[in-house]
């Protein structure tokens, strides 16, 4: 056993700033990720830190690092000095945004563990291959022409999630333009990302950009509340879907239902997160497979085994899959 004194620490280093603005006006507006990642290169420690709008934030990188502040016994979801306390302002006490003390964090997840289990997953297969063989129906429609692949990939996931979670479609796939709730979802998260990276006086100047991020939470929540609202009434969804358990279901702890509020930040939590994170999954695959084409012919031998000629797939044979799962694992 090793034991340190006192005189062992030593503070974080991070890089110079400036006065009162700290290290706030050398982080780029776009891609903020890659300068983190260039940042780490000068602190072979696996740890820096950056003053971010007079708040001083911790990055860490090494692997060991990373297990140590990922043990929830030791260390606590953070929310606010954060951006997650800005994202809050529209997905309210989601899973994602909601503090650990609040009781609707423990409720939620409690009550919607069932809607992730195996024979959940199977019940969704359907919705999900409907919306598949509508992206694939437009690229044969599109065949000879460029496609925007981030983009629909984006409709994939966002229709994807919102037809098994909640009995609502999109439609993303009749139209070129994106559905106004992926611009107002992509306004509110680019104004949430701007918020975290600017002291609050400059925030409260840029009074235009403000009204449009007020707009765009409204735009939102009141989707939500309109497919709520018609589930309700007793329109679309079936009662073993995400919506259906946040409505119906109770929680086995303390005998609660989820408050209709909190079930419109949950259903926003899932769009948010379940489709965002999922479509960049899927583009940054897609590249990967077009700079390593002895992976790609990897997937097209395996597709061409367990799905022959024009075969569509059903849930068994997708759990055979082998190579796409390690190259969606890899990714």
């Amino acid at each position: 056993m090793t034991t340190h004194s006192a005189n062992d620490l030593r503070p974080i280093r991070s890089p110079r700033g400036v006065p009162l603005l700290g290290n706030t006006p050398q982080i780029p507006g776009t891609n903020p990720v890659e300068y983190f990642a260039e940042l780490s290169k000068q602190f072979p420690e696996g740890i820096y830190g950056l003053d971010i709008a007079g708040v001083e934030q911790i990055f860490v990188y090494d692997p060991d690092l990373v297990a140590e502040v990922s043990d929830e016994t030791r260390f606590f979801k953070q929310i606010e000095k954060t951006p997650l306390q800005h994202v809050r302002d529209f997905a309210g006490a989601g899973l994602f945004t909601a503090h650990q003390h609040e009781e609707e964090w423990g409720m939620a997840h409690r009550i919607l563990l069932p809607a992730f289990s195996q024979r959940a997953m199977k019940a969704y297969f359907g919705q999900m291959l409907e919306i598949a063989q509508n992206l694939a129906g437009k690229w044969e429609r599109k065949e000879g022409q460029s496609v925007n692949i981030t983009d629909d990939y984006t409709r994939l996931t966002l229709d994807t999630i919102a037809l098994s979670g909640f009995g609502y479609r999109f439609d993303s796939f009749e139209k070129e333009e994106l559905h106004p709730f992926l611009n107002a979802l992509l306004g509110a998260l680019v104004e949430s990302l701007r918020r975290s990276q600017e002291l609050p006086m400059m925030t409260k100047l840029r009074k235009a950009d403000a009204k449009k991020y007020g707009e765009n939470v409204q735009l939102m929540q009141e989707l939500v509340e309109s497919v709520i609202r018609e589930r309700r009434e007793g329109k679309g969804g079936g009662e073993e879907d995400l919506l259906g358990l946040m409505l119906e279901a109770t929680d086995p702890e303390t005998g609660k239902l989820l408050y209709d509020d909190n079930v419109r930040d949950q259903v926003l939590t899932f769009l948010i997160a379940g489709h965002e994170t999922t479509s960049g999954l899927l583009s940054f695959a897609t590249y990967s497979l077009m700079r390593n084409p002895h992976v790609l012919a990897q997937a097209y031998a395996e597709v061409d085994r367990l799905m022959p000629g024009d075969t569509v797939p059903d849930y068994d044979t997708i759990m055979q899959l082998d190579v796409i799962p390690r190259i969606l694992d890899e990714t």
